[in-house]
């Protein structure tokens, strides 16, 4: 069970240059976050597997979200925080080991929204990190 931060979003995460070299923007917070508390929620375009394929084909495939019933959600041209969560050991596409560690998984909450929930109490001003996982990495451009 997941707990609801009593603000908007806007309210409490912004984007900045990540800590990951050429990783683009990352997810703040300016507020502490506890364990288990959802940080944001991930929105976007419900794509068929025909469109995320030909999105894929042109490499936009960058905000690909696959759910749990097959379908693939697309935050590319959505405003959504969740989608400048960094995968702290992914370095283009790679799985390597860095000095920045996962404080937040990818999950459902109770409202069946695909979210990020922290893993552990995030300080003010920290990052967000998640690990995307070895099938988005090996779908990555290649759907």
């Amino acid at each position: 069970m997941s707990d609801q931060i009593d603000a908007k979003e806007k309210d409490y995460l912004y984007l900045a240059p990540s800590q990951i070299p050429n990783a683009g923007q990352g997810l703040f917070v300016s507020i502490a976050i506890y364990k288990e508390e959802v940080i944001s929620l991930f929105k976007g375009e419900s794509l068929s597997n025909d469109e995320a394929s030909r999105r894929a084909n042109l490499r936009e495939d960058d905000y690909f979200i696959n759910c749990l019933d097959g379908s693939i959600l697309d935050s590319k041209h959505t405003d959504c925080f969740a989608k400048y969560a960094n995968d702290p050991s992914a370095k283009g596409g790679n799985m390597v080991k860095t000095k920045f560690k996962s404080n937040a998984d990818i999950s459902i909450d109770d409202d069946d929204n695909i979210c990020l929930i922290a893993t552990r109490n995030i300080k003010i001003g920290e990052e967000i990190f998640t690990n995307y996982g070895k099938k988005y990495w090996t779908n990555f451009h290649r759907l």
